[in-house]
């Protein structure tokens, strides 16, 4: 059922995502929401080990897309998914390698430049236009110049760069803080007491910690409280035993230019066996990919598909606690989610996805703060020249 809110319609008259969710699933605590990011991002390994009647999340993303508007424009660069690029493609959107082939169609100036007429309704637009945030953030104007194209994942731009800024929307509503594992963020100072004040305050005694400006698992730390206050002191001073590893999940930290962090509690799903792992039994991360949709002032989530990811040890193997609770993200590490667990998952995001689409569409940055780049991560704006015959320079 559509659910109705009325944000920004200046900025955002229409607003369409492809995102995913990394959730965690217990029987005791329910959904909770480990991280939301663009699903450019993605490339789905998991698919595969669906249910052999789910379609493919390539093919239910075409679907929804279709059902708002059959037109559209991906470039090819951008995306990291070349099989989503493919399916598009073979839908007719046209693929363009890379900006300056987008901005030299003649045809897309063209349609581009038409504005809607009922700049409310999907339908109405000349098409989607599919590119990845990482690359489109050059172009500092595109509202204006686009008025024809319906950007995909728009609404998630501001928070492209800061997992922060998309924590901060769960605090800021009842229902989403309850699907919301209990969190904080900290400031890069070390102190002794540091570890002792996070685990008061978050109430546990294992941790996620998490920078603010990587993604794909980059510098995501998972902790036991007795080695915290290790961690912290190698992620805040670089230095230590820690700094000469290779892992990316330390790696990340030398890099890390923001000022603070954010630690979750770690919440665990119930644990399921890999018939196909020699039936091991294994601690899981439930990946759902989704489209949040907002057309005719109302809120749409159409979800394309799950499926469970885990770590390459199992709960009963030996290792280190990080080695058998983090996900790795490759074969033949998935399965397939049961009807049951999926049916309880979907109605619970069903509810409150909506309400962090309302939110999402009426965000406003802090005083100090691009609304696109945060100015503690040294984001840098570039400017698009006016467009003219012949001028399609993204200096």
């Amino acid at each position: 059922m559509p659910v109705t809110h009325k944000p920004n319609a200046e900025k955002y008259p229409v607003d369409i995502c492809y995102l995913v969710a990394d959730l965690k699933y217990n029987s005791q605590q329910g959904v909770k929401i480990c991280e939301i990011q663009q699903a450019s991002l993605s490339l789905f390994n998991g698919d595969t080990y669906r249910n052999d009647a789910e379609e493919s999340i390539h093919k239910e993303l075409l679907r929804v897309l279709n059902s708002y508007n059959k037109n559209g424009w991906v470039v090819a660069e951008t995306i990291a998914d070349k099989k989503l690029v493919s399916e598009l493609a073979g839908a007719k959107w046209r693929n363009p390698k890379d900006l300056i082939a987008l901005f030299s169609d003649e045809d897309f100036k063209r349609r581009s430049k038409l504005p809607p007429k009922d700049r409310y309704d999907l339908a109405s637009y000349q098409g989607f236009l599919y590119a990845s945030w990482s690359q489109f953030s050059v172009i500092y104007d595109f509202e204006q110049r686009l008025p024809g194209m319906v950007m995909v994942d728009k609404s998630s731009f501001p928070f492209w760069i800061d997992k922060y800024r998309m924590t901060r929307l769960f605090a800021e509503d009842e229902q989403l803080a309850a699907i919301k594992p209990r969190w904080g963020n900290y400031k890069k100072i070390y102190s002794k007491r540091l570890a002792e004040k996070i685990t008061q305050e978050l109430h546990c005694d294992t941790f996620v910690i998490k920078p603010r400006g990587n993604f794909m698992g980059k510098g995501v730390i998972i902790t036991s409280g007795e080695d915290l206050d290790k961690i912290l002191r190698y992620i805040i001073t670089k230095k230590g035993k820690l700094a000469r590893s290779k892992n990316s999940a330390y790696v990340a930290w030398q890099y890390d230019r923001f000022d603070s962090f954010i630690v979750e509690e770690f919440v665990a799903s119930d644990p399921i066996r890999l018939p196909h792992v020699d039936n091991k039994l294994y601690q899981p991360t439930m990946r759902v990919a989704f489209v949040l949709a907002y057309t005719n002032h109302q809120h749409y989530v159409h979800f394309l598909g799950e499926y469970w990811k885990t770590p390459h040890l199992s709960i009963d193997e030996p290792g280190d606690f990080m080695e058998k609770n983090k996900d790795i993200c490759e074969p033949p590490y998935y399965l397939a989610v049961d009807a049951t667990t999926q049916q309880i998952v979907r109605g619970k995001l069903s509810t409150t996805l909506p309400k962090l689409h309302h939110k999402m569409l009426q965000f406003s940055p802090g005083p100090n703060e691009d609304f696109y780049a945060p100015v503690s991560h040294g984001g840098v704006r570039l400017v698009l020249q006016p467009a003219t015959e012949g001028n399609t320079s993204t200096r």
